[in-house]
């Protein structure tokens, strides 16, 4: 008989360890491919603007995927290694040479990794348009959000097998270098006894698990506002601090090693204790991982949900719910053509209103960054840029509000509820300047005043002065410094949307070159930069032109349409909160295969034990008894501590976020509190399969 014929026997006696290795492979591939093939869609990659956040959030999110799954299968490919101990040990005591099964073994990893990747990345099609359908049918719901197949997903799923693949194989390879006989023998019965364990470990864990999160979330914001530091990057590693507090919290839980003042509760659960003192490094090293895959579970779920309740775009208390602003020079829509316009699509248009504001140049202090010193500081830039200046009639008319501005006094207008930054300060103006006459004014910080719509219209804010000095300010101002302003509000804004595409597009036809700059273009700061012998990168043309199908991104006279910019707004939130949804059930779902394969081998490799204790007397709720107390502990332990670290490092991320906690985020921690506990509640679930399972092989 050869050894072929010796494996091909082996395997058919032990399928349901390559069974399970397979399963595990194959549904890594799957989870990964199929998230990738969401993610590189062109559904997606249109949607998300480059080099924005939740495109950066988006990538984090399947880099987070791509770990979770690789940790997964490599811990599966140990307990498949574990079982294949016995079978190559015995082969090496009969004098088979390690050169021999070397190949074998790859070839069988091969075939396996092989066949399972093919199964994985087949189904990851189906099932990531199964997904996408689920989430169309909630979330989605448009013609935009249409599943469309892009073939970069299955790229990264590609790359992903060969990463897999080329782990097992370096497993594989320390697996065949053992050269101890004995030691391979009784790999699968191997102890794994840790020294005794100080009674203060659990709780420096503890303390390391809040200290390492509360480092890691909150120095960087407290640098940055009271000693004005950009900390770098690798203050991340501050988050190794709480992994090493969970490994050795995680640890004094699994190997208690003294009777302490508990001596009768000790000594009657004596012999449970010793079976996962026994088996302590594996069991805890499980526990960490099940612990931060359920970590990343709820922060994903977390994530999603902060997203999901930011302020909402559609409301239009406080501003109008269509603005347009553009040269005064440019020959743009007229109000005939825009109520023209509107009659077309059935729109009646209600308190539709025009005016000017000026850019004037402004003085005004405001936090800058250095790179050599990594440092904020406060500096003073004189006449450094233009901001745009409504007189106190013209913000009365656009927005409705009634003003008072005192003279020599202006007013910053900001949005509802809004929280001053570390960049730009509310009251940070002192002077402006007419850019034609040089002449300089200086002026005082009189109050803010609310208005969504004009809010973003002007960097760092747009300002108000009173009408005389407006009047004696913008004097001589020639018309190429000049805007002029559009806003109105339509009966029924949620059925405006094929009206405001509409009118964006006669918008962008109606453009010219006075108005081709990106959104952050400013003449002053051009000036300032050609006169340094300097290239201004922010003059480049956007390449506007008349038969463009949609509004230029980075536009500086975009419009704002209440009506798009909540479709657009909701496209971003259907699909982060899509992509955080799935790494909650990838995450989980690797949380429940771990679990139930380490519990169903509590019984399988402890069976000789539970046969001991039947002979020595014990009654079988004895037994089950020390049954129930090794699963709890594997499933109980993480689902407590990973629940609570998510928790926790979600209200830090919430306060020190912007150093408050609102209404929504107490909803959204509520929430993550309650998906917790059906967390745990299904945990509990698989328990009870489990113990049922292993109450079987243990023939009870």
């Amino acid at each position: 008989m050869t050894l072929h014929n010796i494996f091909s026997k082996l395997r058919k006696q032990n399928k349901g360890q390559y069974l399970m290795l397979g399963f595990c492979i194959a549904l890594s591939v799957l989870l990964v491919t199929s998230f990738a093939l969401m993610y590189m869609g062109p559904t997606v990659q249109d949607i998300l603007p480059e080099g924005g956040d939740t495109r950066k959030m988006a990538s984090l999110l399947l880099g987070i995927t791509i770990v979770g799954c690789l940790i997964f299968t490599v811990y599966a490919s140990g307990l498949f290694f574990r079982y294949k101990s016995r079978e190559y040990g015995v082969l090496l005591a009969l004098g088979t040479p390690k050169r021999a099964l070397k190949p074998l073994l790859f070839q069988e990893l091969a075939f396996l990794t092989g066949i399972s990747s093919v199964i994985g990345l087949i189904l990851a099609l189906p099932m990531s348009f199964a997904i996408w359908k689920i989430f169309d049918s909630i979330l989605l719901s448009t013609d935009a959000m249409k599943y469309r197949f892009g073939a970069r997903g299955y790229i990264v799923g590609l790359l992903f097998c060969v990463v897999l693949t080329a782990l097992l194989f370096f497993y594989g390879m320390r697996f065949v270098k053992k050269t101890d006989i004995m030691d391979i023998l009784r790999q699968s019965q191997k102890t794994e006894m840790v020294r005794p364990i100080p009674s203060w470990t659990g709780k420096v864990g503890l303390i390391l698990i809040f200290l390492g999160l509360f480092i890691a979330t909150a120095i960087p914001t407290l640098i940055a506002n009271f000693l004005h530091y950009e900390v770098p990057a690798a203050f991340n590693l501050f988050y190794l601090i709480a992994l090493i507090g969970i490994y050795m919290f995680m640890l004094s839980l699994v190997a208690q090693s003294s009777a302490g003042r508990h001596k009768d509760k000790y000594y009657k659960n004596l012999v449970s204790i010793s079976m996962m003192r026994f088996s302590a490094k594996a069991t805890t090293k499980n526990m960490c991982v099940a612990t931060l895959l359920l970590f990343c579970c709820l922060f994903s779920a977390f994530y999603g949900m902060y997203y999901a309740t930011q302020p909402e775009i559609m409301s239009i208390d406080n501003q109008k719910a269509f603005l347009l602003h553009f040269p005064i020079e440019e020959n743009q829509l007229t109000g005939e053509e825009i109520h023209s316009l509107a009659d077309e699509y059935d729109m009646t248009i209600t308190g539709y209103e025009e005016n000017e504001a000026a850019n004037l140049a402004i003085s005004y202090y405001f936090t800058d960054f250095s790179d050599e010193t990594s440092k904020y500081f406060k500096t003073d830039g004189k006449q450094a840029k233009l901001a745009l200046f409504f007189s106190e009639s013209a913000f009365e008319q656009l927005s409705g509000q009634n003003v008072q501005v005192d003279h020599n006094t202006y007013k910053t207008i900001t949005a509802v509820d809004y929280k001053e930054n570390i960049w730009n300060f509310i009251d940070g103006l002192y002077a402006v300047t007419n850019p034609d006459t040089d002449q300089t004014y200086n002026l005082s910080y009189g109050g803010s005043v609310e208005f969504n719509a004009l809010s973003t219209i002007s960097d760092p804010y747009a300002f108000i002065l009173s009408d005389q000095d407006y009047q004696t300010i913008t004097a001589s101002l020639g018309t190429q410094y000049m805007e002029k302003i559009i806003d109105f509000d339509v009966k029924d804004v949620e059925s405006s949307y094929e009206f405001a595409k509409a009118l964006e597009m006669e918008y962008v036809q109606h453009a010219s070159v006075l108005s081709d700059y990106m959104g952050n273009y400013d003449a002053i700061e051009e000036k300032h930069a050609l006169e340094k012998g300097e290239e201004y990168e922010l003059g480049e043309s956007i390449g506007l032109t008349h038969n463009m199908d949609k509004v230029p991104e980075d536009w500086k006279y975009a419009p704002q349409f209440i009506v798009v910019q909540h479709q657009d707004f909701m496209k971003n939130i259907a699909i982060y909160v899509m992509l955080c949804l799935y790494i909650f059930i990838i995450m989980l779902t690797s949380v429940i295969i771990m679990s139930y394969v380490r519990g169903i081998s509590v019984a399988t490799e402890n069976q000789a034990l539970f046969l001991s204790l039947s002979k020595l007397g014990a009654n079988p709720a004895y037994r089950k008894r020390i049954l129930k107390q090794q699963l709890k502990k594997i499933f109980q332990y993480p689902a407590i501590i990973g629940c609570s670290v998510a928790w926790v490092y979600s209200l830090l991320m919430s306060y020190f976020n912007d150093w408050r906690i609102v209404s929504d985020e107490v909803l959204n921690l509520g929430k993550v509190f309650l998906l917790a506990l059906l967390v745990c509640t299904l945990l509990y679930f698989v328990y009870t399969r489990t113990y049922k399972k292993a109450l079987k092989i243990l023939g009870m």
